[in-house]
């Protein structure tokens, strides 16, 4: 039952029949250097993407937006990887926040590897060094093109490096957070919980009759308030398990 609903929803943008016409919309306002209103295009189909989803499937996404505020402000955002249905919430950030002149771009070569509608539904705003998990990464070019995306977007990813296809959230990978620590780059953590929900498996039960997903948005985390890479690193994970744990509780999960 999960394989179906994955595969419908990246299907969606394929076969909505406003998708198409307005990706090329938005590459024509793009040609003619009218950048802002292709990207406000391209994040109102994001949010269409996520709303025709719920629609379909029967869920209702319960948002928490906390004090989050996507400004100017060039960050990464985090959010735990359940089994690839985050990513029509998390492009979805920008209506969500009421902030639709917000810019993200993605990192995370295995989605764009096996769902190459993600390219341009962010209007193939992806990091140019997403292929960091192949057997010859070039981290030097990596960090390069990370920081370059920085200048002018903020950048999502799934920092624990896999899908898990459980609730529970995994250790996470250090890469990208070594460049946040490092180079003092803002860190927005987000978690969500219900996306089981689309699982036939018992111990999800609960999920599926709620029929709820939760997105929340947890806090900031900024390298200076912390006295090396190891403890940001800590109070990262602590902060998205407590969180995605207090989530769990909506469920009744034992």
């Amino acid at each position: 039952m999960l394989t179906f609903y994955v595969t419908f929803c990246y299907l969606i943008p394929l076969l909505g029949i406003v998708f198409i016409p307005g990706l090329l919309l938005s590459y024509f306002c793009k040609i003619l250097g009218k950048d802002k209103t292709a990207n406000r295009i391209i994040n109102w189909l994001a949010h269409l993407w996520m709303r025709i989803l719920l629609f379909e499937t029967r869920r209702k996404l319960v948002f928490l937006p906390g004090n989050l505020d996507l400004n100017d402000k060039k960050r990464f955002i985090i959010c735990n990887h359940t089994n690839s249905l985050e990513v029509p919430f998390v492009v979805s950030l920008p209506m969500l926040s009421d902030n639709i002149d917000a810019k993200l771009s993605y990192l995370g070569g295995d989605i764009i590897d096996r769902y190459w509608i993600i390219p341009l539904m962010m209007h193939a705003r992806i990091v140019e060094a997403v292929k960091y998990s192949d057997k010859k990464p070039n981290f030097r070019n990596f960090k390069k093109e990370v920081l370059h995306t920085l200048k002018d977007k903020s950048i999502f990813l799934f920092p624990e490096g896999k899908r898990t296809y459980t609730e529970e959230i995994q250790p996470l990978k250090t890469g990208v957070l070594k460049i946040a620590y490092k180079f003092n780059v803002e860190l927005d953590v987000f978690v969500i919980s219900g996306l089981m929900g689309y699982s036939s498996e018992e111990k999800y039960r609960n999920m599926r009759k709620s029929k709820k997903i939760y997105f929340k948005y947890c806090g900031s985390l900024r390298s200076e308030d912390f006295k090396d890479f190891d403890s940001m690193l800590e109070a990262t994970e602590k902060l998205m398990k407590e969180e995605k744990d207090k989530l769990d509780l909506e469920y009744k999960i034992s």
